[in-house]
């Protein structure tokens, strides 16, 4: 009996360890819920956009969230930017997004015109 008491208080200090450690952190957005909402210069982005076939994507470049617009239209013709948290420019999209990672869409308008099939 003493055994099978032993295993239940290591697999329980075992889980508390294991699970303790871990973070909702990693989940964030430039340390936010939602950074469309929270983020002040990003709500002005997208209140901004009046296309339908224009959407903000977000992802990691250098280990840092960052945000670009995209434009689904095949008859546009357009410069994408890439922002960090705070809303500066880091330099355009095309330039960088090859190494970006954990790349997805953050905000689509409403009636959006883009398919992601």
């Amino acid at each position: 009996m003493k055994n099978g008491l032993r295993n239940w208080v290591v697999c329980g200090v075992i889980s508390l360890a294991v699970f303790g450690s871990c973070s909702n952190d990693d989940t964030l957005t430039c340390n936010v819920d939602n950074p469309v909402e929270e983020l002040s210069w990003l709500t002005d982005w997208v209140n901004s956009l009046t296309d339908d076939y224009e959407y903000i994507r977000t992802a990691k470049y250098l280990g840092n969230d960052v945000f670009y617009n995209v434009n689904c239209n095949p008859l546009a013709n357009y410069v994408s930017s890439t922002y960090n948290c705070e809303g500066e420019f880091i330099g355009f999209t095309a330039e960088l997004r090859s190494e970006f990672t954990q790349d997805q869409v953050l905000w689509l308008p409403e009636n959006s015109e883009c398919s992601f099939e």
